[in-house]
């Protein structure tokens, strides 16, 4: 099987143009193997290649993949959770990975309507590999299947909770004086399913999209902007387009948020520059077709927009870059795998000067130039994030998965696996999300 896909990837490379000067390398598993094949590496650039730890989730098998490219090694890291690791987020110091359990899927379940909501958060020593459950408190609002995370500079850990309509923050939970839960609450407010959450720069505030996802939610159900003070509790809430979701903040204080079903970005900055909640408004918004994920990269000032759009042609744009000051467009591409095609990317980040996404769909991950937005390398991924003797690939049409009423029809991944005692209702391939990276290196032992 191996031979067959390494054949299948030198052949692709023969015979694609964009992909015949690069040579296809195969890296190096550390600790356990999973996968049909390892994760193999094409670099189209001229440069060297990126420093660090390279990140991905797959959700359908509760993995976290770590990948250093420059060094040729990759890690695959099974999650105390079997499923339902959507996002990821890295301490200050780049060595401990938090991945709140959003959900587990049930035989037939769709993705986001799993019979188990979740509650917890998964933590993994990007060092050494080892994973366990967040141990320094419960959480105190029952399984409201929290999504989003984010590390403070002071070590506090703040989580979104969707179907409670608000953010817990855990203090320092990796300190032996973890401190109590504090609930940032917008129940009362019009913020419904807030999904991802940041810090603005230099501030106590932290914001989230509110996507109007949550059951009982009606169509009509408006998209927001939650903004909390962390040091008074405060809450404030701020329209936006429909289906907020995907958010960026910048240095200067400025809040790009999605509307995925307005086709719009809101983006919003403070009165006379004084980042506090009552100063906070909406600046402008700009049309973006499907704007699903953003994220700020710093050496180009710019803001990345992943447009979400999985069955769009070939050639639609599905990657922007905008001006971070100016707020104008500077570039646009259609992102796609030289042998795998197009990138249906259903999460995005940017760190040490590259984008970094992949597609939920084609298990490929993408390194992308903030400059040209052109692919500077990509990854390979398994289609199974499986052990010997159950990672088998077996293709299969979205439309023969929902006849069959497959386990995550609704966000279909190419094909199915083998079920395992750990994965034995949800047998997509991989389907990749949760892209992050850390200037950590990799424990070879």
């Amino acid at each position: 099987m191996r031979q067959y896909f390494l054949g299948l990837i030198l052949l692709g490379a023969l015979c694609t143009p964009s992909a015949r000067a690069a040579e296809p390398t195969l890296l190096q598993l550390l600790g356990r193997p999973l996968g049909e094949q390892p994760p193999t590496l094409i670099n189209h650039g001229n440069g060297p290649l990126p420093s660090g730890t390279f990140i991905a989730q797959d959700k359908s098998k509760g993995v976290s993949w770590f990948l250093n490219l420059a060094k040729g090694t990759a890690r695959a890291v099974e999650l105390p959770y079997d499923n339902g690791n959507h996002e990821s987020a890295l301490s200050a110091d780049g060595l401990t990975l938090a991945s709140p359990h959003y959900e587990t899927l049930g035989p037939g379940d769709p993705e986001g309507g799993g019979f188990h909501p979740g509650a917890e958060v998964s933590l993994v020593d990007l060092k050494t590999g080892q994973s366990r459950v967040l141990t320094a408190a419960a959480n105190p609002l029952g399984r409201p299947k929290p999504h989003g995370a984010q590390w403070l500079a002071n070590g506090d850990l703040v989580v979104t909770t969707q179907q409670a309509n608000g953010l817990i923050r855990f203090p320092k939970p990796l300190s032996p004086e973890a401190g109590v839960p504090q609930v940032l609450n917008f129940a009362d407010t019009a913020c419904h399913t807030p999904h991802l959450v940041e810090q603005i720069p230099s501030s106590n505030l932290v914001v989230s999209g509110c996507r109007c996802t949550n059951p009982g939610d009606k169509p009509s159900c408006a998209g927001a902007l939650a903004v909390a003070d962390l040091e008074s509790g405060s809450t404030r809430v701020l329209p936006a387009g429909l289906g907020a979701e995907g958010i960026a903040v910048t240095p200067q204080g400025e809040v790009w948020l999605g509307g995925l079903r307005g086709n719009v970005v809101s983006i919003y900055g403070f009165v006379r520059g004084e980042r506090r909640l009552d100063q906070l408004k909406l600046l402008k918004q700009i049309s973006v077709p499907k704007p699903l994920r953003l994220a700020y990269e710093p050496s180009t000032n710019t803001v990345g927009i992943v447009s979400y759009e999985p069955k769009a042609g070939a050639s639609e744009i599905n990657f922007r870059s905008f001006d971070a000051k100016n707020h104008s467009l500077v570039a646009a591409t259609v992102l796609k795998s030289s042998l795998r095609g197009r990138i249906n990317s259903q999460g995005l980040a940017a760190a040490n000067g590259v984008f970094i996404t992949g597609g939920f769909n084609n298990q490929t991950i993408v390194i992308v130039d903030p400059k040209t937005l052109k692919v500077s390398a990509e990854i390979l991924m398994p289609r199974c994030s499986l052990p010997a003797g159950y990672n088998s690939p077996t293709p299969m049409t979205e439309q023969e998965a929902i006849k069959q009423k497959q386990t995550g029809a609704n966000n279909w991944s190419g094909g199915v696996c083998p079920g395992t005692m750990r994965n034995p209702d949800d047998r997509r391939f991989a389907v990749l999300d949760g892209f992050a990276w850390s200037p950590q290196d990799l424990d070879p032992s």
